[in-house]
């Protein structure tokens, strides 16, 4: 039980991110990648400090290593996934940060030696080709802002799995879990002004920044509700459920944000979209029936 109340946590999240992808396209028109990751950052630290400024006694060396370290990686993914977008459609975006699930268990045999489970090959399979069929990413050819994506996909794997090993250690030190949150904010917001340091060091013009509503909404948006709720919910909860599961999970989110849109009168779906919609359910769907048929 305590599982599945985990990966309904996690399913939650996914659906608070899945409105970042067209938030974000929108607003980097008016503001630079780099500026746009220091100032959401910028501001989700903010409001960590306030909420878990007693957690932060409990930081020794190894929570401030670990800490650091999935923030390295947390920031490293963000960072290149917003410059992605500037070069890509939000739907192949969406796609290729879905294919993260494929690296999660390579990543997992690397580090920890884990063989993948028969029902997490078959899951994985049918996520790529639903998000395939869901997205249509082929129509618009590859681009500097797909390998840049992609590159942030295999990031977001190597985090899934530390993220959920080094957690699990300290299942029961809330305060702990509450540093390495606000950890992963701080070293994120280092790594965007670095960028914006390198950047404002190696072209001729200033950094972009208009305070236009698209900008606005996008940087409290995506600073409370993609992310400080979810990383305080990915860092309590994940740790209950596979990783592999996790990133199976994760994956769900162009589903998640075509259905808001849906919802909300933006866009229809097509029959391809409905297909490939059907094919991620089942994906979730499937392995449960599985393991309840065996008994597990």
């Amino acid at each position: 039980m305590q599982r599945h109340r985990a990966e309904l946590a996690l399913a939650l999240i996914t659906v608070l991110w899945a409105g970042t992808f067209v938030a974000i396209k929108s607003a980097l028109t008016d503001i630079d990648p780099s500026v746009f990751v220091a100032l959401r950052f910028g501001v989700a630290l903010a409001v960590g400090l306030v909420i878990w400024r007693r957690s932060l006694a409990s930081i020794d060396r190894q929570t401030f290593v670990r800490g650091s370290v999935l923030g390295l990686l947390f920031g490293s993914g963000f960072l290149l996934q917003t410059f992605g977008l500037t070069d890509t459609s939000a739907s192949t975006s969406a796609f290729i940060t879905g294919t993260m699930v494929a690296f999660v268990p390579v990543v997992q045999r690397i580090t920890h030696g884990v063989s993948l489970r028969g029902t997490h090959a078959m899951s994985i399979l049918m996520i790529l080709g639903g998000l395939y069929l869901f997205t249509s990413p082929e129509l618009l050819g590859i681009r500097l802002g797909d390998v840049q994506t992609l590159v942030s996909a295999v990031i977001w794997a190597v985090y899934l799995v530390f993220i959920d090993a080094w957690t699990s250690e300290v299942r029961d030190d809330t305060d702990k879990q509450n540093a390495f949150v606000v950890l992963q904010f701080a070293v994120t917001v280092l790594i965007a002004l670095v960028s914006m340091t390198i950047i404002g060091l190696t072209r001729h013009e200033p950094m972009r920044l208009d305070w236009t509503a698209p900008v606005l909404v996008a940087v409290l948006y995506c600073s409370i509700f993609a992310s400080v709720i979810p990383t305080f919910v990915q860092t309590r909860f994940q740790q209950y459920t596979h990783p592999v599961r996790a990133g199976i999970i994760y994956a769900m989110e162009p589903l998640a944000a075509s259905a808001i849109a849906v919802m909300i009168g933006a866009e229809t779906l097509t029959m391809r979209q409905m297909l490939g919609g059907g094919v991620l359910i089942c994906a979730i769907v499937v392995p449960d029936l599985i393991a309840i048929r065996r008994g597990e």
